[in-house]
């Protein structure tokens, strides 16, 4: 990691001169890729930060599902907990390789990966946060529908997603800003007043039962839909602005957690009991928990779950901009806004095909939880295990250009094809499974296939001497390290 810029400098992220740098290339590029020490966060950024990623609406709509699902209050929060203990064996080692390297996670496939696993994550990385922005501008329309009975769900969810990537405009900056001042503590503030005001209401015999007579989603799928509602899959994107050590993340994750996954998944299975709604009614059941515990104030209810799933959709332009910008980011000329507009673009396509919310949301957290994570967990192991076990190291400073990135790192490419598609199938998203087969926690199964596929196949390739498999330049010695 670099340090020539020095050691950590307490936070001056709003001060012109950084607010202009993050518009202009946010060190997204490889020429400006690496965040200094000089420019990394305080802890309290990361609180606030993965608060408003973590605890809003789409933890509240798994709640919702599960208590549709027939889950009683206790095995809904066991579902988060589990979860959570499940995200992080995960966000740890993601969020190191982001501090220690400074680096997006596109930019880092570029090193690892080579030029055809660079293009076909960024690509993935876009498909995936279009995916999750179309999720959560139609969840929001659909919260407007239920308030005033608008209606126009489509449009005003595509209308959304062209705009909502101003914030992105100014990177980091501009979601740690909102985030921290605006969203978290007014979402935490609400949810625990409906949390108190409920269980005081609802009585004892209810808090056991859920909205279907018998359970209809296994505990361990419901676990891995939680897993896909927290997972990001980008994790260094963020934690390339945190400081390098392996738990320093960890208060800032736990804190995190505990508000989405247990306090916001417990809100929104009471938003489902007191309204009463049916599974496909988020809308209506959102004006009764307004009316509920907002003290009917729809204006209220309005503002707040804009100002939410706009939080939220935050880090999703952020993802895709980064991707993007690895991608096309060094042309001649280019501008960090001229990606912003493209990936909006995007974004209003996917949203305008977007399915059904509950289709859409079970689908998209599915492919959240097995795709991305493949990609960074077999970057952990190239990083951190490889060099221990294996001898074999490979610098990824400084960023190789496209014309110096080797071709392909063909055992890391194949080991996250194998687990996405075991992950897939495991988890039923193929067109034409009836139902998912019972394949235990499929997530972390497909993180760890993922993971030791790879260095099964980087140990053969080191045995037969074959470092070009490993997507080492010919110029390694030179520019990105040898393979020893």
């Amino acid at each position: 990691m670099s340090t020539a810029s020095g050691s950590p400098q307490p936070d001056s992220e709003f001060s012109r001169a950084e607010l202009a740098r993050d518009i202009e290339h946010d060190y997204s590029t490889s020429d400006d890729g690496v965040v200094p020490l000089s420019r990394r966060r305080s802890r309290y950024s990361f609180f606030a930060l993965w608060l408003t990623f973590v605890a809003g609406f789409t933890t509240l709509f798994l709640g919702f599902q599960l208590h549709e699902a027939g889950y009683s209050l206790a095995r809904a929060v066991l579902v988060g907990v589990v979860g959570s203990v499940a995200y992080l064996i995960y966000a740890l080692p993601a969020a190191y390789l982001g501090s220690t390297t400074g680096q997006t996670h596109s930019l880092l496939t570029r090193s690892i990966l080579g030029q055809v696993g660079s293009v076909l994550v960024s690509l993935t990385l876009i498909g995936v946060a279009a995916g999750w922005i179309a999720f959560a501008f139609s969840l929001l329309a659909t919260m407007y529908d239920g308030l005033y009975g608008w209606g126009n769900v489509v449009l005003i969810s595509v209308l959304f997603a062209i705009f909502g990537v101003a914030n992105t405009l100014l990177g980091f900056t501009g979601i740690s800003a909102f985030a921290r001042f605006v969203v978290a503590p007014l979402m935490i503030l609400w949810v625990i007043y409906l949390m108190a005001k409920g269980l005081t209401d609802v009585a004892g015999g209810d808090l056991s039962a859920g909205g279907a007579a018998t359970t209809t989603l296994p505990f361990l799928s419901g676990v891995a839909v939680a897993i896909g509602a927290v997972m990001w899959g980008n994790e260094p994107d963020t934690w390339r602005y945190g400081q390098p050590r392996l738990w320093w993340p960890l208060p800032a994750y736990a804190l995190a957690l505990a508000v989405g996954l247990v306090l916001f998944v417990a809100g929104g299975w009471l938003m489902a009991e007191l309204s009463g709604a049916g599974p496909f009614d988020f809308g209506p059941a959102y004006r009764a928990t307004v009316e509920y515990s907002l003290f009917g104030a729809l204006w209220l209810g309005l503002l707040v779950a804009t100002v939410v799933q706009i939080a939220i959709n935050d880090g999703n332009y952020y993802e895709q901009v980064n991707a993007g910008q690895n991608l096309v980011g060094a042309v001649p000329g280019w501008r960090r806004w001229y990606t912003c507009a493209i990936v909006a673009a995007v974004a209003a396509l996917f949203t305008w095909q977007f399915p059904r919310l509950e289709e859409g949301f079970f689908q998209v957290t599915g492919w959240t939880s097995i795709a991305l994570p493949s990609v960074t967990t077999v970057m952990v192991v190239d990083r951190f295990v490889l060099p221990r076990l294996l001898g074999v190291t490979r610098a990824v400073e400084p960023i190789p250009s496209w014309r110096e990135a080797a071709f392909a790192n063909w055992p890391g490419i194949s080991a996250v094809a194998v687990a996405v598609v075991f992950g897939a199938w495991g988890l039923g998203l193929f067109p034409g499974q009836d139902a998912a087969p019972s394949a235990g926690l499929v997530p972390l199964e497909a993180w760890a296939l993922a993971g030791l596929l790879y260095l099964g196949l980087a140990a053969l390739a080191a045995r037969a001497g074959t470092a070009a498999l490993l997507g080492v330049p010919s110029t390694a010695e030179r520019r990105v390290g040898a393979l020893r």
